[in-house]
This record gives structure tokens, sequence and C-alpha cells, in this order.
């Protein structure tokens, strides 16, 4: 009686009908007969269901993502829809065609079968009703990277789960489960793959007249402005697409839908015309998908590492071993004295307890990652380790001591790997007799929530360590970038140039207040001088002691930083710093030095954000071109995942291409008198009188042997 025949045929879709005159329409399966041009792929599905619609006899219509599922093709998306008139028009008349559906009074049913996200998402929302397997994921991750959905997205959702739901999911890149969706209501009912058709075809005939698929105007309540006032504190205006989706979710209840359709897909068209995606997807997917596929870490992809040694059971070698623990790796955390071992093992301890809070890990996981950690205060407890990781503090006479005592214990084809800062790589490496297998691998602080590893290869660091650490790594679950010697290496150096120019403007008379709200509007993580006091003024003059040589700039700050300790200001742990904090109420207010006087008059803004985003991208391109970097790929991905740089620019040197590199030469020259560390190279000079952009598009125009 229920016998699906084919109804009709269509290059792109399969048609089939029931003997209840329910028909449903699925995408071929054939690869090869798919669209690759999304607009008219869209298009001809709506007219497809468009005309199932206008038969008599159909009582109502299924359908499943019209789009294929998986990676989404960026490059694909920006080739179309960039510029792309023709197609922007053609997504404005589907969006328009598909709300007529209503005009039928049929009911539609969506099914997804698969995890749905992007376009394929804001299509299944065009139905009355949406049911699900169990096991899929909904979202839009492409607002990560400052992408902006489209296709009827702002329009539906609202009226499916309230705008402030609608909002969180359009710019969160949050991937929902099924149960999830289900409780927001985006899906009316779960069922099994094989329950789905059956379900959809019995809600069909059980609401013959019941259409919901209709444009509600309302207009946006308190709690919804009050909602978009934070989200807009926290983006900070910086991202085209958030500010769209703001606007369009803010505007279109009051609007029709002619209007509402007409004004998201202008949207979307200026926000794929806008700098800032383009850079952020390079760096924030391609760049770190990129990484994580390492050729360098292909051929030991998964290295049998069975035992890592960990020096030092502070915060840092705390989270190393915990990530190692979690990866099923054996771990012997060593510190000076047992207690000490376990109270790093009781920071994993603190970690897990979080994550079953959550839900996030049972107690039999979280009893199996504890059991691979074994604190001891014994050196030949290291024995057999095939990965020693020194993290003790950054004092290169205390590393030297626990590296030559260590190394002995390693597997014969092991490697020792360092967790510092600044200090150089074949300076430590020299103290033993492998300098072959001793690398940096500089983990960041908190170890469980940063992503970002950079490898620092020393100057007779072999390849073998190379790929063994690039894949260790990543089995670590993070992601690598690849640098080459010399103090700081390559986030480290380029971050204290941001603290340093903090503190020169300080010393110039900006107050502290204001050179740390610009640092925040102009999209950094975290302010400069609220930096200095996390890692106290103390570690940073220890760091200033590490480097060969401090030019005029470094050295006032030096002075400055010292008269400061002299104070009794020492940073955060003290209570005082370049802020004071209340250890009551846990509240921080900044310090302005009355030894200071401010200027009468204070820079424009934007000079004062140009300032600390130009001299991180000007030294990068010193590391690029002394060959700290090999690629500027890496210092995007470390400028952000590192350090905080601002995400908008795609890094540093997304950040130069934005400015044009003639208008970046021309500002640097202009900030000269400020110091030392805005002398521009003579290349950069040149390749800056070439008009040289560091990318096309997707692609680095950085030559590959550099």
């Amino acid at each position: 009686m229920n016998e699906n025949k084919t109804y009709l045929t269509h290059p792109l879709f399969e048609v089939q009908c029931d003997a209840q005159h329910i028909v449903t329409v699925r995408p071929l399966s054939d690869a090869s007969v798919i669209n690759p041009q999304i607009a008219d792929h869209m298009g001809q599905f709506v007219d497809l269901v468009s005309q199932l619609l206008e038969q008599n006899e159909i009582r109502g219509l299924v359908y499943t993502c019209p789009l294929p599922q998986g990676s989404m093709d960026y490059v694909q998306l920006f080739e179309q829809f960039a510029q792309g008139q023709a197609n922007i028009d053609e997504i404005q008349s589907t969006i328009r065609r598909s709300a007529n559906w209503v005009s039928y009074g049929k009911p539609i049913v969506s099914i997804f079968e698969d995890s749905c996200t992007a376009i394929g998402l804001a299509a299944m929302l065009w139905s009355d009703y949406r049911i699900s397997d169990h096991k899929i994921k909904l979202g839009f991750p492409e607002s990560k990277f400052g992408l902006f959905t489209g296709f009827g997205s702002t329009i539906h959702l609202p009226r499916i789960i309230g705008s402030s739901n609608s909002f969180d999911l359009l710019t969160s890149g949050k991937l929902l489960t099924a149960q999830e969706a289900l409780e927001l209501g985006l899906l009316d009912q779960l069922g099994t793959k094989d329950e789905n058709i059956p379900m959809a075809k019995t809600w069909i005939l059980n609401n013959q007249t019941s259409f919901t698929h209709t444009h509600k105007s309302s207009p946006p309540t308190e709690e919804f402005k009050e909602h978009i006032s934070a989200i807009q504190m926290k983006t900070r205006d910086l991202l085209p697409s958030t500010n769209a989706v703001i606007a369009l979710l803010s505007d279109l209840p009051v609007a029709d839908l002619k209007d509402a359709a007409a004004r998201e897909t202008m949207a979307f068209q200026n926000v794929f015309n806008s700098s800032e995606p383009a850079h952020m997807i390079r760096t924030l997917y391609y760049g770190i998908q990129q990484a994580k596929n390492s050729d360098r870490g292909k051929p030991n992809k998964h290295p049998d590492v069975r035992k890592i040694g960990i020096l030092g059971a502070g915060m840092m070698g705390s989270g190393i071993a915990f990530e190692a623990a979690r990866a099923g790796i054996e771990v012997l955390l060593k510190d000076v004295s047992l207690a000490q071992a376990q109270q790093g093992k009781a920071y994993a301890v603190n970690l897990c307890d979080k994550l079953v809070a959550k839900g996030l890990m049972n107690t039999a996981q979280q009893q199996l990652l504890l059991s691979n950690i074994t604190p001891s205060a014994t050196t030949a407890d290291l024995q057999g380790s095939d990965l020693i990781i020194e993290a003790v503090f950054e004092d290169i006479n205390l590393k030297a001591t626990v590296s030559r005592e260590s190394i002995p214990y390693l597997t014969e084809q092991g490697i020792f790997a360092s967790n510092t800062t600044s200090l150089p790589i074949t300076t430590l490496a020299s103290v033993t007799n492998k300098p072959e297998c001793f690398i940096g691998m500089h983990f960041f602080s908190p170890v469980d929530r940063m992503p970002l590893v950079e490898i620092i290869c020393g100057e007779k660091t072999s390849h073998s360590t190379l790929t063994k650490a690039v894949a260790i790594a990543l089995r670590l679950g993070k992601i690598p970038i690849i640098v080459h010697d010399g103090p700081g290496f390559f986030t480290s150096r380029i971050f204290f140039n941001y603290l340093l120019e903090a503190i020169t403007m300080l010393l110039e008379g900006i107050p502290a207040t204001v050179i740390e709200q610009e640092a925040w509007a102009a999209g950094f993580a975290v302010g400069p001088l609220a930096v200095l006091d996390e890692i106290s003024l103390d570690l940073m003059l220890h760091v200033y002691d590490q480097l060969p040589t401090l030019h005029p700039s470094q050295q006032r700050a030096y002075a400055y930083l010292k008269s400061m300790i002299d104070l009794g200001r020492h940073g955060r742990k003290s209570g005082q710093g370049f802020y004071d904090y209340n250890k009551d109420s846990r509240n921080k207010i900044i310090w302005q030095d009355p030894a200071i006087t401010f200027l009468k008059e204070i820079p424009d803004q934007r000079i004062i954000r140009k300032r600390l985003l130009h001299v991180m991208a000007l030294d990068s391109y010193r590391c690029l071109e002394e060959g700290v970097l090999e690629q500027p790929i890496d210092g995007d991905i470390g400028s952000i995942l590192g350090v905080g740089y601002a995400a908008q620019t795609g890094g540093v040197f997304g950040h130069m291409d934005q400015t044009t590199l003639p208008i970046f030469v021309q500002e640097c020259q202009s900030f000269i008198p400020h110091g030392e560390q805005w002398e521009v190279p003579e290349s950069l000079r040149e390749l800056a009188g070439k008009n040289f952009a560091f990318y096309q598009g997707f692609s680095s125009n950085w030559p590959s042997h550099a």
C-alpha cells in the first residue's frame, strides 16, 4: 500500500510518491550529478518542490537535505558569492519561492538523515516539521570564521526557536546534538533512520490543515536587546558576520517577507565581500587543517610512545601530564619532592572532577586517566621514557642540570624536549651529548585549553626528532607550528613586543586605562598590562635578562619594570602591579603611576590600536626574513592561538595584507620616533614598493623554500 514509485525524473534529485500521494525528495546519490553551483542547485530544488506541490493529487511532501554534507568547500563559496551578483539574485529568488510553498496549503516535513550544517541546515528550516536521527549534529560552524549563512536562516530560525536562541546558534559556531536540538525546538521528533520516513508520513496525514510556515511579525523584546548588547561587548563590533546577524534579527520581525529576503541577501553578499572572513578561514580552517595533517608528522603519525617523563609538576608540567594521560600515554611526573609531584597529579584530579561534573567524562574514564600518571621524586624512574619534557623554571642553568640528569634514561630512539618560553634550544642542547635528539616543545597555559604547541628546531635537531615531536603533539590533540631557533622563538618574541609597546606608550603619558581599552577594542584577547601582571613583572625582567642584548626601548621598559618592583608592585600574585587587586571581592582596578604625567592630547584611538597590532606584525616579518618562520601561515596560526592576536585579522600576516603593505610600512615608519622596535627592514620596504601581498585568496605568495 505504501510502496514508493518514481513520480518524475530530475537530473539532481530522486522523486518518489507512495499510494497515499505523499512525495519524497532526495538528492541523487551519484556524486557526479551534484551541481557545483550552490545557488543554482538550491534554486532547482525549490522549483522542483514547488512543481510537486502544485499537483492536485499530492497531499504532502518529505525531503532530506538537498546539499551533500561534509567538509565545507570555502574556496568554492567565495568563488561563487564574492562579487557574484547573479548568484546573489538567485539566492534572494530562492528564499522567496521557498516561502511561497505556504500558498499550496500542504504540509512539508524535512528529515535529517546525517549531520547537517551551513546552507544545508538553512534549507531544512523551510519545512513545517523536522525529524531527525538520534546521532546527528546540527549547527552553523562557519560562523566561527566570520561567515554568515544566509539562505533564509535569519528569517526562519526566529519563528522556530526565538530570536535569542537563533542569534546564539547563528554566531557561536556551536554544534547541537539531536537531543539538544529537540529540547531547543529546532527538531520536532527523533527516531531511527528506518522510522523517520513513516513518522513523517504519519504527521503529514494527521496535519492536513496545519501549516506553520509563515513570517511572524513581532518587535524584539527587551530581553533580546540585552542579549545582543552582551554579545556586542564580547565581539566588539569586529566581525561583519555577527554585526549582520544582529541587524537582521533586530529588524526582520517588523519587515515583510519580500523585504526580509532582500535584506538578508544584501547582508550575505556584504559579508562575503568584507576582508575578514577570507583571512579568518585561511588561518583558522585551512591553516589548522594543514597543521594537523603536517607531512612532517606522517611518518610517525602514531608513534609507539608508551611513556613520557615530565620534569616539573607546576601548572605547566601538570597540564602536559594531564593531556598525555588523556591520550592514553603512561606519564612519570617528577619534581624535587614526592609531595610536589603528587600536588601536580592533584591538578589532573581537579580537571577530571570538572569534566565529570559537566558530563564530559565518566568516573571510569577518570580513573583510567589518573592511573596513567605516576608522581615521583626519583630521576631513575624516568627509565624507559620515549619522550622527556622538561618544564622547570625559565633558568638556563637549572634547565641544563635537569637535562643532563634525565637524558640517559631515554629509550634508544627517545627524544628530549624543553618547554621553554624564550631560551635558545641550540644553547640548551649543547649541554648534552645528543643534541640531535633535543627539540623545543613550547606549550601554552592552561595546557588543557590552549590548542597550540610551538615546536622549535635547534641547529642540530634531526629530522627524525622533528617528525616525532610533531606526531606526539598531534597525538595530544594539539595544533603544531614549526619554527627555528632564536631568542623568544616566534610567539614569545612578538608577544614581548606587544608588552614593550604598552610600556612605551605608558611612559609617553598615555593613560593605562586607554591602553587596555584600545587593546581590547582592537581585538586582543587580553590587555598588555593585565598580561604583565598575570605573568609577573619579575618574570618579565627575568626574560629580558636572558636576551643577548637590549635596545634602548627595551632598556627603558626594563628600568620601569624594575622601579615598579622596587615599589612592591610585582603583579597579580602580590596584589599590586599595573592593577590593584582586591582579594576579597576579586575585583581589580587599573593603577596609574603618579610619577607619570598624562599627555595633554591623547593620540587618536586608531593610532593606539595600530601601534599594538603593527608592532607584532612587523617583528613577525623579521622572523620570516630571518628564517625563524618558514611560512606566513605558521605566524598567523601562532599569533592567534598562542598569544591572542586579533582573530578578525587572520593573524599577523593577514593583518598586513588587510592594511596593504605600502600603508603598513608607511605607518610603521611614522612610529619610528617611539623606539627602535619600529625600524623597518629594507626588504619589507622593497616588497611594499611592489605592492606585495603575503596571500592571494587562500594561497600563500611566499616562496616555499624561504
